[in-house]
């Protein structure tokens, strides 16, 4: 019965372009982030598909069980399914990534891109050298790799 229910949330608030972009905003705000590059991570990882799985990694942002329990004080299941608490999870997690390159004054998105990817500690330990690592196959992460912000257009406002 529980199943239903989740069913019936998920198809009164889907993961569409437009509601995404909507949530990102306000996040990425808060955690001094640009938004494009928040909305070209979604693309990359899941392209909106909130129930998209690969190993342990799951929903909009992929979250893997370690960062989501670092970040969030909700269950991991079944809660990272939730798109909007999975786009806030991965939101802080980016934004706690970031202050940590700040403090070592080697911000940059294409670091911060590989941090998502690679974990912080991998690229702290690279001595934030991102020649260290390979950039990964999807195009969308090559085009972050090269510090490309908005390589996916987000929704325009006539849209919203």
């Amino acid at each position: 019965m529980l199943a239903g229910c989740g069913r019936r949330t998920a198809a009164a608030d889907p993961a569409t372009r437009e509601t995404v972009w909507a949530a990102i905003q306000p996040l990425a705000a808060r955690h001094h982030i640009e938004p494009s590059f928040v909305y070209a991570l979604v693309t990359a990882e899941s392209n909106f598909d909130a129930r998209a799985h690969h190993r342990e990694a799951r929903g909009l942002l992929q979250l893997k069980p370690g960062v989501w329990r670092k970040f969030s004080l909700e269950p991991y299941e079944p809660t990272v399914w939730d798109w909007r608490r999975n786009l806030e999870t991965g939101v802080r997690y980016l934004g706690w990534c970031r202050s940590r390159l700040r403090a070592q004054e080697k911000f940059s998105y294409p670091l911060l891109a590989a941090s998502f990817h690679y974990g912080i500690d991998a690229v702290l330990a690279a001595d934030c050298d991102l020649d260290e690592f390979a950039a990964p196959d999807n195009p969308i992460y090559r085009e972050l790799w090269r510090g490309h912000l908005a390589p996916v257009p987000p929704p325009s406002a006539d849209a919203l």
